[in-house]
């Protein structure tokens, strides 16, 4: 009787735990700031938008590293460090007999599919073995936002957004903070 009420007490702890978890997973409304952002990441007239590169919240295109993981973890300056950054080490310089492009090696493929970054929105490019003649560090290629000169209120609702998308944060992010 006692191992019974033991076993009973110990599936409804696992019961109230597994609720506790399934209602912890739902997402907030997003907040006027996020849609904002959520807005800038797909359309910008300051350059080439976010979301031309980057896919995060079920929008964009995933061409470049996967911004959930960024920016469910980093802070709001780490994350305008990285908008801001000029080079990135997953872009290379490649070259095949009829030319030489800076491109992104598409995720789980085996080196056969490239996105040409020189192209917008990025094109991909599929090579077989032998077509590239050589790869290496890109020195040429920038980062579009490197040189886009977002507003301090522009990168808050960015980053407003790419909290509320990776991780269901709802919380404010102020400009004057940045």
């Amino acid at each position: 009787m006692q191992r019974m009420r033991f076993y009973g007490l110990f599936t409804l702890g696992v019961a109230l735990a597994g609720s506790v978890v399934i209602a912890q997973t739902k997402k907030a409304p997003i907040t006027p700031q996020a849609e904002r952002g959520k807005e800038f990441f797909l359309h910008t007239q300051k350059g080439i938008a976010c979301g031309n590169c980057h896919a995060i919240g079920g929008v964009g295109t995933a061409v470049g590293p996967d911004l959930s993981k960024l920016a469910a973890v980093v802070g709001p300056r780490g994350i305008i460090s990285t908008i801001q950054m000029s080079m990135t080490a997953y872009v290379q310089e490649y070259k095949t007999k009829d030319e030489t492009f800076p491109g992104i090696q598409k995720e789980g493929s085996s080196g056969t599919q490239i996105w040409d970054l020189s192209k917008n929105p990025p094109e991909l490019k599929e090579f077989k073995q032998g077509d590239i003649t050589s790869q290496k560090q890109n020195e040429k290629w920038k980062h579009p936002p490197a040189e886009a000169s977002y507003s301090n209120q522009e990168l808050a609702d960015l980053i407003a957004w790419l909290k509320y998308a990776a991780s269901g944060a709802t919380k404010e992010i102020k400009a004057s903070e940045l």
